[in-house]
């Protein structure tokens, strides 16, 4: 095949990922956007890349975290907020450049790589999210596989690197590699590197539809629940005037929703109460009685509402239940910490009391949800 046929060939080949190229790049642009010049306030400010503003983007990593592969990493990036801020615009000034050269064909095949690590970055964070359908999982599956046939196709005719290729810079080794036009591969070399490609990405997303959702060759079971929240405690004691402190953390559920709390209630072995907390107590109690580990605006938290408390998706505190006296808890006696909620199976702890300073602690677990 002559020069110009294998140019025709590859030309032919951008031609027909034009389309997805272009959605791919738009679906990159959309992310930016949304972020940096649609998304703003009243006042005219661009509150999603604000990290002073409660919508700053942070927050939907902020949500998202407890489900994904590196939720210990995640936390430690929320908490210094200076690298949250740099982390978010790196990420979406990485999306308009994606997004714009995919769009326009510039560095084609470059602007590909950065779209597949993009959505590997995607399916690793908020992959197990969906509450309706596996939006977050077939997003990043589809985009994946989209930008690896941008790949091998490179841009085609309608492109800038197609102009590009007709100047003395079309003739540099890694412009093929990098922007568009015939791969220096032969024939053979061009079948194993989309096989490779095809490979990478059904283990991609086979991989991890099977380690979100365990439905491939097994039952569905969700490494995480995505349908409703659950609150895991620990840390529970017990204090001489009767109050109560725990840690609660939302470990799982909607991002858009929050796990709705309305009556607390201390249980010895035999069911009967020891102390209770209704909605009203938990809604009029003060705030600075319950202390959330993520400080910031966009960070997710537990507050106080009308029928009592509530916590969003990601959200850890400790909580301080207040007193009303002493509360009669004796050392070696099994008791469980129960909270109920608005819907559903309460949250619970159940622990052996053993005398501290100040009161007892709970030694146990908390119960799966």
């Amino acid at each position: 095949m002559s020069n110009n046929d294998l140019k025709n060939t590859y030309g032919q080949l951008g031609l027909s990922s034009l389309a997805i190229r272009l959605t791919m790049g738009f679906v990159f642009w959309g992310g930016f956007s949304r972020r940096a010049i649609y998304g703003i306030t009243p006042t005219g400010d661009t509150f999603k890349l604000d990290v002073e503003h409660s919508g700053f983007v942070g927050n939907k990593i902020a949500a998202a975290y407890p489900g994904s592969f590196m939720p210990e990493t995640l936390v430690s990036v929320i908490q210094n907020v200076s690298l949250m801020n740099f982390a978010m615009w790196a990420f979406s000034i990485a999306e308009l450049l994606v997004g714009l050269a995919l769009i326009f064909g510039f560095m084609t095949r470059f602007a590909a790589i950065g779209g597949m690590l993009l959505n590997f970055g995607m399916m690793l964070v908020f992959g197990w999210m969906g509450s309706t359908c596996l939006d977050e999982w077939t997003m990043a599956a589809f985009g994946f596989a989209i930008c690896a046939v941008a790949y091998v196709t490179g841009a085609g005719y309608y492109s800038i690197d197609n102009k590009l290729a007709n100047t003395g810079f079309g003739s540099k080794k890694l412009f093929p590699w990098l922007f568009s036009g015939p791969l220096p591969l032969s024939n053979d070399g061009l079948k194993k590197m989309s096989i490779w490609l095809a490979v990478i990405t059904f283990v991609f997303v086979v991989g991890f539809y099977n380690a979100l959702y365990g439905s491939v060759y097994s039952k569905l079971k969700s490494r995480v629940g995505f349908h409703h929240q659950n609150i895991k405690i620990s840390d529970v004691k017990v204090m001489e005037d009767g109050a109560l402190s725990f840690y609660g953390y939302v470990n799982a559920g909607p991002d858009t929703q929050a796990g709705y709390v309305i009556k607390a209630e201390l249980k010895d072995e035999f069911g009967d109460n020891v102390a209770e907390w209704d909605g009203d107590t938990l809604a009029n109690m003060s705030d600075d009685n319950i202390d959330n580990t993520f400080k910031m605006a966009w960070g997710s938290k537990f507050y106080r509402t009308r029928y009592g408390i509530a916590g969003k998706t990601g959200a850890q505190a400790t909580i301080v239940l207040p007193g009303e006296g002493e509360t009669d808890v004796e050392e070696g006696e099994v008791y469980t910490l129960k909270l109920s909620q608005v819907e559903g199976a309460p949250f619970t702890f159940t622990g052996t009391a053993k005398v501290t300073d100040g009161g007892f602690v709970l030694e146990g677990k908390s119960a799966e949800h």
